[in-house]
């Protein structure tokens, strides 16, 4: 499944007035296709160019991505 997003604007605005926080809103069926629910704990990697998000199960991490 693949959806374009937008990343939003998230929180107060810095001293520079500028925002230093974004989200991204995902549907429930997006989560289910992951094996997620609203409300699961996931680790969130940042690699050059992409943004991962995994089920925070510390038994089951990829690492090689």
């Amino acid at each position: 499944m693949v959806r374009k997003k937008t990343l939003s604007p998230s929180g107060a605005k810095g001293e520079d007035d500028a925002y230093h926080n974004a989200h991204v809103n995902l549907h429930e069926d997006e989560l289910a296709v992951a094996g997620l629910e609203i409300g699961d704990e996931v680790f969130v990697r940042v690699r050059e160019d992409k943004i991962i998000i995994q089920k925070a199960d510390p038994e089951d991490v990829e690492h090689d991505f």
